[in-house]
């Protein structure tokens, strides 16, 4: 993984078999970002897992092919203590049909790149509302 990272914007190479989740979580890390905004990716997965939330659990799909990257959003908060980088994706087959979902799991074939934009006057949390862990933002003092 290579990155360059500023107040503005994140930038964010995966090479081959990186995790895309842990790679996002570790690049907020190394640079003290706790909430951010995923602005978009490209590039290609492998090893993807999706899931839909049926209210009680996630129900979950795994892909073991390899998917063009279309479309990538989402945000970095804080949950349980830890960064959060929840995504949701759009991926493309060779037939061009199209599978996507909440991204729970995804690896880098080859090459991925993905934007991230930085909230410094806004913190993310995420809160228990009764129902799942919904996003609680607050404004910085």
């Amino acid at each position: 993984m290579r990155y360059a990272a500023t107040s503005e914007i994140v930038a964010i190479r995966l090479s081959e078999g990186e995790d895309v989740r842990s790679c996002i979580a570790r690049v907020c890390e190394e640079n003290n970002i706790d909430s951010a905004v995923v602005v978009g990716g490209v590039g290609m997965l492998r090893d993807v897992t999706f899931g839909w939330f049926n209210g009680n659990e996630y129900v979950t799909k795994e892909y073991g092919e390899v998917f063009e990257l279309l479309a990538l959003s989402g945000n970095v908060s804080i949950k349980d203590q830890a960064l959060y980088p929840h995504l949701h994706g759009a991926l493309s087959k060779p037939d061009h049909s199209v599978v996507g979902g909440h991204l729970l799991r995804a690896v880098a074939d080859h090459n991925v790149e993905l934007f991230l934009k930085p909230l410094n006057t806004i913190s993310l949390a995420r809160k228990f509302d009764g129902w799942f862990d919904a996003i609680l933002p607050l404004k910085r003092e």
